[in-house]
């Protein structure tokens, strides 16, 4: 395999170098917490509290609401909802303040319905004066985040808080749960996981992290993440890879198992059935000899059918044809008969117009020749016309003869010319008109003669389209033919099909068997060989990391033991006398001589093992700026009711000198019925309430 393949293998998308124990000099404090709501009895809650730096104690009975103060803190730090069933209705509105840095932030749940809000960039009082000033939907640069339901809320959550603090998701891989499946899941270690570092909760005292903390490896990932361990991003990557390697490579495995399983418990069988079937084939040797030839008949059918069905569609192609050129002839010579028709009306019209000028040059000539006579006397009686009548006979239209007036007017010869002139103009539009008349019917006159050829020339053709009768005669005995062996082969069927079925059957015994040959000689195959190889890389990759991991982190792991031990033995156990971190990173006490794991530790020491802990997380960061842990804490219910008085006693001063020791740089909440803590912190800071008495 070359180096750039290698490479391939340990490619990972981020740096190797991605981690780093230095101190990013954050913490997380919660100044305020606001949530308010109605009871189920219709009592209204309105809770609202200020908290400070150091430890701040809530005081109560059991099954007074602590808790619920601590998991309504948790919803709103990681929109994991761990709140009572029958609690949660009651909540409607939280408001939760909180500073990482210089920065600070509230966040807002509305709870009516589906879960909606922000994480805003300022303090409660702003966002209730924003509220009331109606200006929470004008201050976009003031908010962080905002979300439409509780997964978003998480999901928004935790990257937020890990751009913060420099967390990012760990993996782990896991067996399918599945029953008979051989599959890993690949499970995630999120914000809220991370966060029971912070939220010590009253069922998880037993366990250093969590009680499933082993699962996975958890409790070990959510150390490696707190100190920011160098290298844990790219061996965490590369674990993964090499469990999916290994889960394939176990599947490859299993298969190949199982198929040589399968091939040496079934050649035998093969191999027999492989002998009873040449033996049947030989029996039925006797129908070798039974022989149907319908194939050259079939072959003979198929070609006079497409011999008829080529006459056939010569038929169809020549009538269709004639039909076409018949009513294209039609068409023309209903044109042509319309054209002649026109050329009548126009003819009619051009001899109509002809009259009516030769009767107009007429009427000119007569009266311009009356108009010009000149009337010298009464034809009747001879008496001459004087001039002034004749004068009067041009001015007022009376006669020079009879004295009558004439009523009709005459016609003046420019009037008569101009008449004239129109109808020349019609007769030479009708003239025009005859013209293309005349040369259409002379075009239709050849088309006419050009159509009737083609469709005389198409009934020729269909004429002499050669007879199919015998053809289709033929066709008649070939099917006769046909069913006759059919109805032979009906006789052979179960000879014949049995046959056929011991040839195939031959055949697939005889791969079957080649087949078994060829995989007892070729187990391995080129995957496995591949998926060995990237194993390889993997363990070496991963040893080398681990071994550099190891020198890397000896400083750091060595001040956190030291941490430990001070922490332990200042709370009382002075029994334990050394603490090593192993290369598991889990916790080795050292008690009275004898190594033992935190599990081995009674319940009181195991508590107080476990605030010595946390403790020297935060203290590993205020004094040696090294690790990621925000200096928050949660303890709920530490102790128990049953503890002697004189642990109970111890445990009161162990949370009374942090408080003295620490008080400016964490923040711890407790939790607790118990009275006798009354006295560990400052009385502002100590929230005590009668018994019965509920929180909220």
């Amino acid at each position: 395999m070359s180096f750039d393949e290698i490479e391939d293998i340990l490619f990972l998308e981020e740096s190797y170098n991605k981690d780093s124990p230095a101190s990013i000099g954050k913490s997380l404090l919660l100044n305020r917490l606001v949530f308010s709501g109605k009871k189920s009895t219709g009592e209204t809650v309105a809770f609202d509290q200020t908290l400070y730096n150091g430890i701040n104690i809530w005081i109560a009975d059991n099954h007074k609401g602590k808790s619920t103060i601590f998991k309504i803190i948790k919803f709103a730090l990681t929109g994991n909802d761990s709140i009572k069933k029958d609690i949660k209705p009651w909540i409607e509105e939280i408001l939760l303040e909180f500073t990482i840095g210089k920065v600070t932030y509230t966040c807002h749940i509305d709870r009516t319905g589906r879960d909606r809000g922000s994480l805003y960039r300022f303090t409660i009082e702003q966002y209730k004066t924003y509220k009331s000033e109606f200006k929470l939907d004008v201050i976009e640069k003031q908010v962080e985040f905002s979300f439409n339901s509780r997964q978003d809320l998480e999901d928004k959550l935790q990257s937020f808080f890990f751009e913060q603090f420099s967390f990012y998701i760990l993996k782990y891989t896991q067996k399918s749960s599945a029953k008979d499946s051989f599959d890993l899941n690949t499970s995630s270690l999120s914000w809220s996981t991370y966060f029971k570092s912070i939220y010590l909760e009253s069922n998880n005292y037993e366990h250093l992290f969590f009680e499933q903390e082993k699962i996975g490896l958890q409790g070990k990932k959510i150390f490696e993440m707190v100190l920011g361990l160098p290298l844990t991003y790219p061996i965490n990557m590369l674990k993964i890879q090499q469990d999916r390697v290994n889960e394939n490579i176990g599947k490859i495995k299993l298969v190949d198992k199982s198929r040589i399983d399968t091939a040496k418990t079934s050649k035998e069988e093969l191999d027999k059935r492989y002998q009873e079937v040449i033996k049947e084939l030989e029996s039925a040797g006797q129908n070798s000899g039974i022989t149907f030839q319908e194939r050259p008949l079939i072959e003979e059918y198929s070609a006079i059918q497409h011999k008829v069905n080529k006459i056939r569609k010569e038929q169809r192609d020549f009538t269709e044809f004639y039909q076409a050129e018949k009513t294209k002839l039609n068409r023309i010579e209903d044109e042509f008969s319309n054209l002649q028709n026109d050329r009548r009306k126009v003819d009619a019209e051009i001899l109509r117009l002809q009259k009516q000028e030769l009767n107009m040059d007429l009427y000119r000539q007569s009266q311009s020749f009356f108009t010009n006579l000149d009337i010298k006397a009464c034809p009747h009686c001879e008496i001459k016309v004087s001039d002034d009548k004749k004068e009067k006979e041009k001015e007022q239209h009376i006669c020079s003869l009879c004295g009558e007036e004439s009523k009709e007017q005459k016609i003046e010869e420019a009037e008569i010319l101009q008449k004239s002139s129109q109808i020349q103009q019609e007769i030479k539009i009708h003239n025009e008109r005859l013209a293309k008349i005349t040369k259409s019917l002379d075009e239709k006159s050849i088309l006419i003669k050009d159509v009737k050829k083609k469709a005389e020339d198409y009934s020729a053709k269909i004429s002499l389209s050669p007879s199919i009768e015998m053809d289709n005669k033929r066709l008649n005995e070939i099917e006769d033919e046909i069913a006759l062996i059919a109805r032979e082969r009906e006789k052979h069927k179960d000879k014949v099909e049995k046959k056929e079925e011991l040839i195939k059957e031959q055949a697939v015994l005889n791969f079957q068997l080649e087949e078994i040959k060829r995989n007892q000689s070729t187990i391995i195959s080129d995957e496995l060989d591949n998926l060995n190889f990237k194993k390889t890389v993997l363990e070496f990759a991963l040893s080398a990391l681990e071994k550099k991991r190891s020198l890397l982190n000896k400083d750091i792991l060595g001040k956190l033991e030291a941490l430990i031990l001070k922490e332990v033995n200042a709370f009382g156990l002075k029994s334990i006398t050394k603490v090593i971190i192993s290369e598991k990173y889990e916790l080795i006490y050292t008690q009275n001589d004898v190594q033992i794991g935190f599990n081995d530790l009674s319940e009181g020491e195991k508590l107080r093992a476990k605030l010595a802990f946390y403790l020297s997380l935060i203290q590993l960061d205020i004094e040696h700026s090294l690790g990621r842990h925000p200096r928050f804490l949660i303890f709920d219910s530490p102790g128990s009711e049953e503890m002697v008085p004189q642990h109970l006693k111890g445990l009161a001063e162990i949370f009374k000198d942090i408080n003295n020791r620490f008080e400016k740089e964490l923040q711890i909440f407790v939790g607790s019925a118990l009275r006798e803590f009354s006295q560990i912190t400052d009385e502002d800071r100590t929230f005590i309430k009668k018994e019965d008495e509920f929180v909220f």
